[in-house]
C-alpha cells in the first residue's frame, strides 16, 4: 500500500490522503458522535415530558381539591406509619394488587411502585392520599404499558407542610 502511495504524483497523493481523512471523519461522526447526540436529545425530551406530567398531576390534584371531589378517608391516625397509611389507602382505592413496593424513605417519606396500574385510578388515589394524609409527590416516574390507560409508576411521597 505504501509503495502504491509513493508511486502516485504529489497531487494525487494529496487527494487520496485528503479523501481518507474525510472518510475517517465521516465514520467517526456516524459511528460515535451522531448516536451520542441523538441519545442526549432523546433523554432531554423524556425529561421534559416527565416534567409536564408532574405539572399536570400537580394541577389536577389542586383542581380536585378545589372542586371538593376528593373524599376523606377514615382510619388515618396521627403518628401512624406512612407504609401502613399507603397500604391501607391503596387497598381502599382498589390499587393494592398493583402495588409492588412500599418502603419508608426517612421519617417523612415513602417510596411506592405500581405495576400496570390504571392511570386515572392512581391520580385519584394520589389526590385522596394528599387530602387525607398530607402526602405529596416528591418525585415520580411513569412508564407506559402495552395496555391503554395503564402505567408503571415509581413515586416518592413525602408529608407536606400544609
Amino acid at each position: 500500500m505504501r509503495a502504491w502511495l509513493d508511486n502516485l504524483a504529489p497531487r494525487e497523493r494529496l487527494l487520496v490522503i485528503g479523501g481518507a481523512v474525510l472518510v475517517a471523519l465521516m465514520l467517526l461522526w456516524g459511528a460515535l458522535l451522531a448516536p451520542l447526540y441523538g441519545a442526549a436529545d432523546s433523554a432531554a425530551s423524556r425529561v421534559e415530558m416527565k416534567r409536564e406530567l408532574v405539572n399536570f398531576l400537580t394541577n389536577a390534584a389542586a383542581e380536585l381539591r378545589a372542586a371538593g371531589n376528593v373524599p376523606e378517608q377514615a382510619g388515618i391516625e396521627p403518628g401512624q406509619s406512612l407504609v401502613v397509611v399507603v397500604a391501607r389507602s391503596a387497598a381502599q382505592a382498589g390499587l393494592d394488587k398493583t402495588l409492588t413496593r412500599n418502603q419508608p424513605v426517612g421519617e417523612d417519606g415513602v417510596r411506592v411502585r405500581f405495576e400496570n396500574v390504571p392511570f386515572d385510578g392512581l391520580a385519584r388515589w394520589l389526590a385522596e392520599l394528599n387530602a387525607a394524609a398530607g402526602l405529596a409527590i416528591d418525585s415520580a416516574s411513569f412508564d407506559r404499558t402495552r395496555d391503554p390507560g395503564r402505567v408503571n409508576a415509581s413515586l416518592v411521597l413525602r408529608q407536606s407542610l400544609q
